[in-house]
Order: C-alpha cells, then structure tokens, then sequence
C-alpha cells in the first residue's frame, strides 16, 4: 500500500509540471511571436530554437499529463500479480532512470555553455540569433529535467526505504 501512495505523489509532482511545461511552452510561444521583429536576421535566428523548444515542452509535457497517470494502474497490477516483487521492480526502473537524469543534465549544462561560447564568437546576426535561442533552449531543458530529477531522487528514496 505505501508503495501505491509514493507512486501516486510523484504521478502527481510528474502531472503538475507537464502542466506547468505546457503553459509555459504556450506562453513562450506568444510571447516570441509578439515582440519578434521577423524582418530582423538576428530574430529569425531563433525561430529554430524556439520552434524546437515548443515541440519539446509541449510534447513531453503532454506526455507527463497523459501517461503519467497510467504508471498507478501499471504499479497496482504489478502488486496483484506479483506483491513481493513490485517494490523492487519499480526500484530498478527508477534507477535506470536517475542515471539517465544524471548524464542528460550533464549533457544540457555542456550544450549551454557550448551555445553560449557560438553566441560571442559568431559575427552573424543569423547565428547569434539562433546561438541565443539555444541558450534559452538548453537553460530550459536543464531547469525542467533537474525538477524532474529531483522529484525522481525523493521517489527513488522513497522506494529504497520500503525495499
């Protein structure tokens, strides 16, 4: 029963951010297109990086608000098929996960920087346009999947404590 109640709070915390993610996707979105002057090389720079970003908030916030809650049906399944391993085998999937959670935030911090050094290297209007939207791109990935891990360490914890 605890394992179903620690399942539920961090379905809740995954839901409450693709909410949030997708409101924000929203409001980027409106908020580049009103004060982008697209006859601006620099502005059309971002179009890109900004279009990406939209995909990826909108989509995987979907998916969090979507699937997410289909992860509690999975867990009671797994507790009436299999009581004695439902713990462990939710413990080894976040595990899996917390590793991927820890290079990926690795992997955005590096592709920050990177894009930042183009930003002030690059003489382009063009392409520091598209070197600032990817900075805005990957500050964003960043802050959204360290939230993610985050919750997933408190969950992970959670787990190892009823294993």
């Amino acid at each position: 029963m605890e394992l179903i109640n620690h399942s539920i709070q961090w379905v809740k915390g995954e839901v409450l951010q693709g909410r949030i993610g997708f409101a924000a996707g929203i409001l980027i979105a409106l908020a580049f297109l009103y004060f982008a002057d697209f006859e601006q090389s620099f502005y059309k720079g971002m179009i890109l990086p900004m279009v990406i970003l939209q995909l990826v908030l909108l989509g995987y916030s979907g998916f969090q608000m979507v699937m997410r809650p289909k992860h509690i049906e999975k867990v009671r399944q797994e507790i009436q098929l299999n009581p004695a391993n439902a713990v462990n085998m939710e413990l080894e999937k976040s595990k899996k996960d917390d590793k991927i959670f820890s290079i990926i935030r690795i992997v955005w911090a590096g592709l920050f920087v990177v894009s930042l050094i183009l930003f002030f290297i690059l003489k382009s209007e063009f392409f520091k346009g598209m070197g600032l939207g990817f900075v805005v791109f990957f500050g964003i990935a960043f802050i959204f999947d360290s939230f993610l891990h985050y919750r997933l360490k408190t969950y992970l914890t959670a787990l190892q404590q009823l294993a």
